[in-house]
């Protein structure tokens, strides 16, 4: 005989009455159906929702609830189970051990009506719960469709919140099109390779090959000079040393150019560079399993244009278990605070103070995020190409000793100044016979695969083929699917966390001049890849990642996501915050939905959310905001050093003013003579003093110039300076 066990609440009174139907059946069963139909309408709305404005995903967990998708379905699903299974709501029925309705139980168990009552009372205030929950839910499910990623009139967004509507413009626009210059791949050098490099996995050596047996070649190793003031500045290169037909490598050697002759009386033939990572000897085996983090990225490349001149990659990207974040919005103007942003968790005004980029063993002593791991063992890389404007070396003094166990930055130093330079759009591309930017891709292959067996974090950046020419990186869209097949296949992405991302968009030139470069300039591309064994140990960590899809995120939250992979099985609440935004956390966290600029960090003039309301030509006020703005910036060149090196300062043109929403503040464009210099900048205007409010550091330069702005070396007035 079946039985059902209750917590019994004694009576006095008599037995049940026969034949008659208890009062709580009758109620269970009009809200059972009430719930059935409530919850079948939720989830169906939900479903349609996902179907219509959402991409789905792989499921990672065996749970029937796991969330396939960023969407309110998903998250209706997961939020309805909680209610159902909580502990405290369900605690009538969890005594329950047998299934039969109407069993003896009820004759020895229950002694009155009342107590039959009693039980229905419970019931229906767990019913109640249920319903109270499932009506939050559909309230915020009707809420959330009434921002959808795509309208009914076709306008779509990356974004769409009440705090922040993010457009999603359209990068085969007809206007970016017609200024849109798609490059092949560029080869440097088509003559053979008269030495080539082979590694040994199982030795983990290298040896070079020289592919014409009559040859004479030798090398010059490349140094880094130890100067005090100009550690960062400077290279050495060793005399020119013979090696034999597969001369091995010494591990002390890192970067090298070889210079080879057909005979030995000839002039050379042929010059050529190359770098070596040597696997590290010690073991240092980790107590517990943990990922790689491998940074591979792109200066100056928004998600939209990453889409129209690296369609292949993007591609790839969208074939493979790669996570994006379609809201990522940069928090500062060039790369100097978004990457600051990113691997300190500082904004620029603490970065520059604590890190002191121009006092020399300033950058020394920053708390940068590689340190972080190399704490916890892990072998450190850091390379860039394009040695004058690199991050941490424009017009500020770098660092004093490597910072990291692999440093790219005295082999660019060398190449630049021994190898044939090929300049496209005012960039070195072509450094000898291949490249600059592969030449730190192939440095970071090396990195990978030589520490594949520890744990290690490598970050490799490029500029020469994107930062002056937006259409440049067409030039190199299949070349890195060859980078990522590679990564693949030398088995790097078994362990390894990749974030594949840019530091902004497009921040002069022509296509930050369309209507779309206002967004293009602040919404770089951002993706990143999850190993297997991550996905199916924290299917939480992952729902949450797709979940962040369509979300509002900066570079601060990036920063605690590499904070948060050096102790993943950590809750959440004990995880440090950055200190450039207390509200800002990993990604692996769901980011609330309803999220504003200001809680992600982001400074008004750089946020890509809201929209504009152009004013007419004829406001009154466009003379007003341009001739203060004009004012502010001459006063703030003024109290630097240099100042009289630069042109004062008029207004030349008012190009447009733009109001955002129905705020005070405005964007306001404006050409400024002489050198017809272009700046862009948002305001606020005080109806009441006819003035407005300015960070002149914020304001934008739409145009470039380099040129015009030689005479000064003052960083912070580098692009208010006409000379």
């Amino acid at each position: 005989m079946s039985t059902i066990k209750y917590q019994l609440i004694p009576t006095n009174e008599g037995e049940p009455i026969e034949g008659k139907t208890p009062h709580w059946i009758g109620k269970m069963c009009f809200l059972c159906t009430a719930l059935f139909v409530i919850v079948f309408y939720v989830l169906s709305s939900a479903e349609d929702q996902l179907e219509s404005s959402t991409q789905g995903y792989a499921v990672t967990s065996g749970s029937p609830f796991s969330l396939e998708s960023s969407t309110v379905g998903a998250r209706v699903s997961s939020r309805l189970l909680d209610v159902l299974q909580d502990p405290s709501t369900l605690s009538p029925w969890t005594e329950i051990t047998k299934q039969s309705p109407l069993s003896d139980g009820y004759e020895k168990g229950l002694e009155s009506e009342d107590e039959w009552i009693t039980e229905a009372q419970m019931a229906e205030t767990t019913t109640l719960q249920v319903l109270s929950s499932l009506e939050q839910i559909t309230a915020e499910t009707t809420t959330k469709a009434s921002y959808p990623l795509e309208t009914a009139s076709g306008e779509k967004y990356f974004v769409n919140s009440p705090e922040c509507q993010m457009r999603h413009p359209n990068p085969f626009a007809s206007n970016i099109r017609k200024i849109y210059r798609k490059h092949h791949y560029i080869v440097c050098d088509k003559s053979p390779d008269m030495v080539t490099v082979n590694f040994n996995d199982t030795t983990g050596t290298y040896r070079l090959h020289k592919n014409e047996g009559n040859s004479t070649c030798c090398f010059k190793r490349i140094l880094r000079v130890g100067l005090r003031t100009m550690a960062d500045h400077k290279y050495k290169l060793l005399p020119c040393e013979k090696f034999p037909q597969d001369f091995e490598v010494p591990t002390e050697v890192t970067a090298m150019i070889t210079e080879c002759r057909k005979s030995p009386q000839g002039n050379v033939s042929q010059t050529d560079a190359f770098s070596f990572v040597h696997p590290r000897k010690d073991s240092n085996p980790a107590l517990s399993k943990r990922p790689s983090v491998l940074l591979w990225g792109i200066d100056s490349v928004s998600r939209m244009n990453f889409q129209l001149t690296m369609p292949l990659m993007h591609e790839y990207l969208n074939g493979q278990h790669w996570y994006e974040l379609q809201g990522y919005n940069k928090m500062g103007d060039n790369t100097f605070p978004n990457l600051m942003a990113l691997l300190t968790g500082f904004n620029k005004t603490y970065a520059n103070a604590r890190c002191r980029p121009s006092a020399v063993g300033g950058l020394d002593a920053c708390p940068l995020v590689w340190k972080d791991f190399k704490a916890k063992g892990y072998t450190t890389a850091f390379a860039e190409d394009w040695s004058r404007f690199s991050t941490f070396d424009f017009m500020s003094k770098g660092f004093r000793n490597p910072p990291t166990d692999v440093y790219g930055r005295p082999m660019i130093l060398a190449l630049e100044k021994e190898l044939k330079k090929t300049i496209m759009a005012d960039m070195p591309f072509c450094l000898g016979r291949r490249s600059s930017g592969e030449y730190i891709y192939d440095l970071a292959e090396q990195f990978t695969r030589a520490n594949r067996n520890r744990t290690f974090f490598g970050m490799f950046w490029t500029n020469t083929f994107s930062h002056n020419d937006f259409s440049m990186p067409s030039a190199m869209d299949a070349r890195m699917v060859q980078y990522m097949r590679s990564l693949d296949k030398n088995g790097v992405m078994d362990n390894t966390i990749i974030i594949f991302f840019s530091d902004h968009g497009s921040r002069f030139g022509p296509l930050r001049k369309l209507d779309s470069g206002f967004l293009e300039e602040r919404l770089p591309f951002f993706y990143m890849r999850m190993p297997r064994w991550i996905r199916e140990k924290y299917p939480e960590l992952m729902r949450n990642l797709r979940a962040n899809r369509n979300r509002l995120t900066s570079p601060y939250d990036i920063h605690a996501t590499l904070k948060h992979i050096l102790r993943l099985d950590t809750p959440p609440e004990q995880l440090p915050r950055p200190e450039g935004c207390p509200t800002c956390h990993s990604v692996f966290e769901e980011v609330d939905w309803a999220r504003n600029c200001s809680q992600a960090g982001i400074d008004e003039h750089w946020c890509g959310c809201d929209s504009f309301t152009e004013l007419p030509s004829s406001d009154a006020r466009l003379g007003a905001m341009s001739t203060q703005l004009v004012d502010a910036i001459n006063e703030f060149v003024a109290g630097k050093k240099g100042a009289e090196k630069c042109h004062r300062l008029r207004v030349g043109r008012v190009l447009s003013l733009q109001q955002r929403g129905n705020s005070n503040a405005y964007l306001l464009q404006v050409y400024a003579q002489p050198g017809n210099a272009f700046f862009e900048a948002t305001v606020d205007w005080d109806t009441g003093s006819q003035r407005i409010s300015i960070r002149v550091p914020s304001i934008s330069r739409l145009d470039f110039y380099s040129y015009q702005s030689k005479c000064t070396s003052v960083k912070e007035t580098k692009k208010f300076c006409i000379c």
